[in-house]
């Protein structure tokens, strides 16, 4: 999902690295900067509680410090404390309108925050300011997904995936657009891509499958399907896709449809929303076991 339990939001990094350095004039700005400078420090030892005292000391005596604002709001992003992030992200967009980071990172805030509109119009302002930025699009993409808005998806994940080639979740972005608007050959192309770059990736096998059995071409389908439930071997679905795909080229071997049935069954079974595929299966297998001792008895 991306949102969906598969799609995760991509890590903030700090937007400085570096100590800001002394002299200027007035005394509160002095203070805030090294206040700024030990929660720095702080931060990239890993001591986020330390970090944070000092980053409010720094936007205590100055609260247009743009930096401070935004390591702060990093912290929170990470502790999932998405109110407090963007709070200081949003404040962080009101000192500098021009902070295509601060945007970007409010952008983030927003998506995880499940405020899609704001997050996209965020972002776009990001890469309206920055853009060379290519990660961007593929913020985007997330959105879009979100919002089965398909032809924006596939925009931003074209224009991402034609700078950044080895990142087999756009890939799977690009090939779930596709899909949707129903362009299989280009669907196909992209998740294959995923697939070769990330051989576990139940998604884009699970795709793939979909699309071949949809072009009753189950031979492909089975051997999508058989991937994706080795992947993930509690997903129902995918077990009751590979049983499909395989009764229909496989008519003549009735002992391994009746066992992909059978697998699908004791897999659907430990999963609730399975429960409506089931009844039918075991009264499918019933037929399948007459068939088979009528044919013993005929031959």
């Amino acid at each position: 999902m991306i949102r969906s339990g598969n799609l995760k939001p991509l890590a903030f990094p700090l937007m400085l690295l570096i100590f800001l350095c002394a002299s200027v004039a007035m005394a509160d700005a002095e203070k805030a900067k090294e206040h700024f400078n030990a929660g720095l420090t702080a931060q990239q030892g890993g001591n986020d509680s330390l970090a944070i005292e000092e980053y409010k000391k720094a936007i205590s005596e100055d609260a247009n410090f743009l930096d401070a604002r935004i390591n702060l709001g990093s912290i929170y992003f990470a502790q999932e404390k998405l109110t407090n992030a963007e709070e200081q992200f949003r404040k962080a967009t009101e000192i500098d309108a021009t902070s295509a980071d601060a945007w970007a990172n409010l952008g983030k805030t927003y998506f995880k925050n499940d405020k899609y509109l704001e997050a996209e119009q965020a972002l776009k302002k990001s890469l309206e300011l920055n853009k060379n930025n290519n990660e961007i699009n593929k913020e985007l993409g997330r959105i879009y997904m979100v919002q089965q808005n398909w032809p924006a998806l596939v925009d931003v994940m074209t224009k991402y995936t034609a700078v950044v080639t080895n990142d087999y979740l756009s890939y799977y972005l690009l090939g779930k657009g596709y899909q949707k608007l129903k362009k299989y050959s280009e669907a196909v192309d992209a998740y294959s891509k995923s697939t070769k770059l990330n051989g576990e990736y139940f998604n884009s096998f699970n795709s793939l499958g979909q699309i071949y059995q949809a072009q009753e071409r189950y031979p492909l389908a089975y051997q999508m399907f058989k991937k994706a439930s080795e992947i993930n071997p509690d997903n129902y679905l995918a077990h009751y896709n590979m049983a499909i795909a395989f009764e229909h080229d496989n008519q003549d071997k009735l002992d391994e449809v009746i066992a992909n049935w059978q697998k699908f069954i004791r897999v659907a079974k430990k999963n609730p929303k399975a429960k409506e595929l089931i009844t039918p299966a075991e009264e499918h297998i019933k037929e399948l076991q007459e068939l088979k001792s009528f044919q013993s008895s005929e031959g």
